[in-house]
């Protein structure tokens, strides 16, 4: 058994190259992605073996731009027949959560009251003014995860990338900084479309135990007077979160950590929101959809991606690893060089 489990890892080792391969998949958009091209300063990164990015030198002003053209995008790419089974599968999965939404919050909220995590919202006062918070802080555990959905923290990285890109010239993170921004505007006014359209009762004014009323293009004076009445549907807090490690990825595929780390504290806001019931489980299917979709338009601006070809670059790139078997009983390792 152990032979066997060795000479499967060593199977899959030998399949596997020692170079670092990047590749980056793109949609085809209706906007012109490099509208800079020739009109802009560049700086070249290579990346791993294989990938080129070439950013072009941003401008501030490209966030306000920009975030209008990703809505027409955004349109365009839903609507693609390439893109209809995806769409087809957030709204099937949205409409087979919504009967167990109910349930499913309160298998949460047991669940985490069982592991010590309490539901209430609290937060303490980091600055004020006038009696009014600016800044706040969590006090305990369900608060700080509901927090990091808030897009705080996504403010903060785009806030450290401005500031390194701006010290080091690096256009890369500077351009990166600019997208960070730019989903605000894209993701809170296609998110609050939607929300304005849905109308959909937010958990916590539900006293049924049932999974909310839906108020399909809902009254607006009357949306705006209660608002939790109507806002759940889509999580714009879910979406954003997805958009931000989208564009990250994105733009720093070497790092690879991102995307799991990323994703796991997407899972643990979501439990918390459903915690302190801001959020239904069906809430987050078209949300997330939202935000991987405009954070892979957003980030195919203000770059060009290419490739190298350099299929033996290096020693250990032309070095392979194969198991020869010589009989049942016994096998060796083969070092085999790539001229």
């Amino acid at each position: 058994m152990k032979k066997t489990i060795l000479l499967t890892i060593l199977a899959i080792l030998s399949l596997s190259s020692f170079a670092q391969n990047y590749h980056i998949k793109q949609l085809n958009l209706p906007y012109k992605t490099n509208p800079y091209e020739g009109k802009r300063d560049t700086q070249i990164y290579n990346i791993g073996d294989n990938l080129k990015l070439t950013y072009y030198k941003p401008k501030f002003t490209d966030i306000f731009v920009n975030s209008i053209k990703d809505l027409g995008n955004f349109g365009y790419v839903i609507t693609r027949k390439e893109s209809l089974p995806w769409v087809a599968a957030a709204v099937a999965s949205t409409a087979a959560m919504v009967p167990i939404d109910g349930k499913a919050i309160d298998w949460v909220h047991n669940g985490m009251k069982d592991v010590g995590i309490e539901s209430e919202k609290k937060f303490g006062d980091m600055l004020s003014v006038g009696g009014s918070s600016l800044l706040v802080y969590p006090k305990n555990v369900n608060s700080a995860l509901y927090f990091i959905g808030e897009g705080f923290p996504s403010i903060m990285i785009g806030v450290g990338m401005y500031t390194y890109g701006f010290i080091n010239n690096d256009y890369r993170s500077l351009q990166t900084a600019n997208q960070l921004m730019e989903e605000f505007l894209s993701m809170g006014l296609t998110c609050q479309f939607i929300k304005h359209i849905t109308g959909r009762q937010s958990p916590s004014n539900v006293t049924d135990g049932g999974s909310g009323t839906w108020h399909i293009f809902p009254n607006q004076s009357d949306y705006m007077s209660s608002v939790s009445n109507y806002d759940a549907m889509p999580s714009g807090h879910m979406a954003t979160m997805m958009c931000t490690i989208t564009i990250l990825s994105e733009n720093y595929p070497e790092y690879k950590l991102i995307k799991p780390i990323g994703y796991s504290l997407m899972g643990a806001v979501g439990l918390a929101m459903m915690n302190n019931k801001v959020h239904w489980l069906s809430d987050y299917p078209l949300a997330i959809g939202i935000g991987y979709t405009m954070g892979k338009i957003i980030s195919a601006r203000g770059r060009k991606v290419s490739y190298k070809d350099v299929p033996y670059s290096n020693i250990v790139d032309r070095t392979s690893i194969y198991p020869t078997f010589i009989n049942k009983n016994n096998f060796s390792l083969s070092l085999v060089y790539h001229l």
